[in-house]
């Protein structure tokens, strides 16, 4: 079986991995494959798969190389899972943009790998090869899941939300109560409902039976940049009007009612007709 071993950089986290020349026909043939054109694949990690692709990109030298690019569900993956590597180019990225003269540098002896192995010409299977371990690495993989690493990053710093969750089961709020500064969204599917709301800590108003809507089953929620944290009742309450304008509602708002959902909400204080 066709393997490149790979030692994690900042390109690794960035979803984006360059296959040494040597290393090529390990996964595309040179005879069939369009230089000029990507390739969808799929990158399978931990039993799970990813939506990827083939391409080859030009270097500054002008000869072209082959990448491996996936997608970002998976890099939050990798971050979590290569913890250690990631902490330390965010640390050192932070101490390079104090002290422009320093010079960012790895693990050394201690650097974590990664395996990208050829299952077909359009599968591929990422393994752990070499993985450090620390007693802080749940908080740190806690600190990847709410995104804090990219509201230090710059080009993050004018982004009002952090991260959107996608659509959970109430089954699976267990794993998320602890998640800081939220705007939440609340749907019963059988009786049609939506209900809108923000939290300091996920937990502490997201529960099984609230009152406004008690048959809710669904959730997902959206992690506000701490920039804006002051705003969060206004973030709220501009997405419960902003819904109230497309949904029958509570609030007697007026509605184009493009749905058969009805948002329950019934407070829009922070906004006048």
């Amino acid at each position: 079986m066709k393997e490149y071993y790979k030692k994690i950089d900042k390109s690794f986290f960035e979803g984006k991995v360059t296959i040494p020349n040597q290393y090529i026909e390990c996964f595309v043939d040179y005879n069939e494959f369009d230089q000029h054109k990507s390739r969808d694949i799929t990158v399978k990690f931990k039993s799970k798969k990813y939506s990827g692709k083939y391409c080859f990109v030009n270097q500054s030298s002008g000869r072209k190389v082959l990448q491996i690019s996936y997608e970002k569900d998976l890099v939050i993956k990798l971050k979590q899972e290569f913890i250690q590597t990631y902490f330390a180019i965010e640390s050192q990225k932070l101490l390079k943009e104090k002290d422009k003269k320093f010079q960012t540098k790895l693990l050394g002896g201690n650097q974590e790998v990664a395996i990208f192995r050829a299952l077909d010409n359009s599968n591929i299977e990422l393994l752990t090869f070499i993985k450090i371990e620390t007693s802080y690495d749940n908080i740190f993989k806690e600190l990847v899941e709410q995104n804090v690493f990219g509201w230090l990053s710059k080009e993050n710093n004018s982004q009002m939300i952090t991260k959107y969750s996608k659509w959970k089961s109430i089954n699976e709020l267990h794993k998320y109560v602890d998640t800081p500064y939220v705007v939440y969204y609340l749907i019963d599917e059988n009786n049609r409902e939506i209900y809108i709301g923000s939290a300091k800590r996920l937990g502490d108003r997201v529960k099984p039976g609230r009152h406004e809507i008690p048959h809710w089953n669904k959730f997902m929620f959206e992690i506000i940049h701490p920039d804006f944290h002051a705003f969060l009742k206004e973030i709220e309450y501009h997405s419960i009007m902003t819904f109230a304008k497309f949904l029958t509602n509570n609030g007697n708002r007026e509605t184009i009612s493009i749905s058969n959902y009805k948002l329950v909400n019934k407070d829009y204080k922070f906004y006048r007709e």
